[in-house]
């Protein structure tokens, strides 16, 4: 089994994230706790799709740059500024915004491997990301993430984020 970079397994990352996007959903509908989930230091800062200054401010943290626009449909849209990923928006109200999941998503060209006989092999050994081959026959992988309105903690939200990172990072190692 390949492990990510530190001390927690690919399985262990994806379980953990699950459990803390699970509670994070369940305390958000619980009164008075929606700014809280299990384990998360009070006055912790808090990442929500539902905030999507919250978001830019997480990616900001990490060190990469972003801007803001919409997608097709009027949906919040964040771009790295080096395009190597987007963040899209779901589970929004009428009025776009007032969004309860998110998306990481990037998409590669030029992978002779990329096809679906590769990408369905990645998906039966990688639970949390999606991997899919998009209309410009580009390798795209995605990793979603609910954080209910309330939110997730930042130390949530590290272990999703760096599970993408590990992927898109090796990305060469999966389709070459």
């Amino acid at each position: 089994m390949r492990s990510f970079p530190g001390s927690f397994t690919r399985v262990s990352i994806i379980r953990r994230a699950a459990a803390l996007a699970l509670s994070a959903v369940s305390l958000a509908a619980v009164p008075g706790h929606a700014a809280t989930i299990a384990g998360s230091k009070p006055g912790a800062q808090m990442v929500s799709a539902a905030n999507i200054q919250s978001v830019v401010d997480y990616v900001a943290s990490k060190g990469d740059m972003t801007t803001r626009s919409t997608d097709a449909d009027g949906k919040p849209l964040v771009t790295e500024a080096g395009n190597h990923y987007n963040i899209s928006f779901y589970d929004c109200s009428d009025a776009k915004d007032q969004c309860q999941t998110l998306q990481f998503i990037a998409c590669y060209a030029g992978y002779a491997q990329g096809n679906v006989t590769k990408t369905n092999d990645l998906m039966k050994n990688y639970v949390s990301v999606k991997a899919y081959i998009d209309t410009n026959n580009n390798v795209c992988i995605a990793e979603p993430v609910a954080t209910g309105k309330g939110g997730i903690s930042y130390e949530a939200m590290d272990i999703v984020f760096n599970a993408f990172l590990w992927f898109r990072q090796n990305a060469d190692a999966q389709f070459k």
